[in-house]
């Protein structure tokens, strides 16, 4: 069986380099402002580091936070022995492929473990004692760890850009959960992701030295739990 992640078709050079353009520019913005938003914060709360290198730190871990999600896909293909071809990807993640899974159990795992492994890398960043959580590197891989789910949920649910079907073919990691799984499934699953992301951005923001006290002394409990026959209900209670 043979099924896209990214939808496949005949292009020409011209279509291909005007694509990677898209890309690039929709990429330059963001970053841009994200450099603009973050350097504010890296100057006054990383003592004796130059604004340059902490916004060129935050950019690195955005990036590497980035190229975790890809490396989740790969290593879920090399465990299942599932063939990727790379390509182009989507404006939340510029690089794509085309998979070739033996199996319903396979494609789940390929296309479900690219968001599981940023959560997983959120929650050791958390759980960990060593980590500075206040380190420009740092705060750039959480932001993209906490951002990168709650895109992908909106999308499939809203936006519809880069989970949908195309000319017979399926794009996106929860479409294609979808397509080996089912859509309630899908649907649980991008909620789950998107509620664990945010739990996490809550405790990550109780750790930064910017934060106000009314964020810092709050307290939450994260609440997952059966709703009817075909979903469940994911809750995050804050108390000020």
């Amino acid at each position: 069986m043979i099924t896209n992640r990214v939808a496949q078709g005949p292009r020409t050079k011209h279509q291909f380099l005007k694509i990677n353009r898209q890309h690039l520019e929709a990429w330059f913005v963001v970053i841009v402002l994200l450099f603009v938003w973050s350097a504010p914060v890296h100057a006054r709360t990383n003592d004796g580091e130059p604004r340059a290198l902490s916004v060129l730190k935050f950019a690195t871990g955005m990036i590497s936070a980035y190229a975790l999600h890809e490396t989740g896909h790969a290593l879920a293909a090399n465990l299942t022995g599932t063939e990727l071809e790379w390509g182009l990807g989507s404006y939340n993640q510029p690089l794509g492929f085309t998979e070739h899974a033996k199996s319903d159990t396979a494609g789940m795992l390929v296309h479900g473990s690219g968001l599981t492994t940023q959560i997983i890398c959120s929650e050791i960043i958390l759980q960990s004692d060593s980590i500075d959580k206040n380190d420009s590197y740092v705060r750039g891989m959480m932001l993209w760890n906490i951002i990168n789910p709650v895109i992908y949920a909106l999308d499939y649910w809203v936006i519809k850009r880069t989970n949908r079907v195309v000319g017979g073919s399926y794009q996106g990691d929860l479409k294609g959960f979808e397509h080996y799984t089912n859509e309630p499934t899908a649907n649980g699953f991008a909620a789950l992701m998107a509620g664990l992301a945010i739990f996490q951005g809550y405790r990550f923001a109780k750790t930064q030295a910017w934060a106000p006290d009314w964020i810092v002394n709050s307290a939450a409990q994260l609440n997952f739990q059966p709703a009817g026959r075909d979903g469940a209900a994911l809750t995050v209670q804050i108390a000020f």
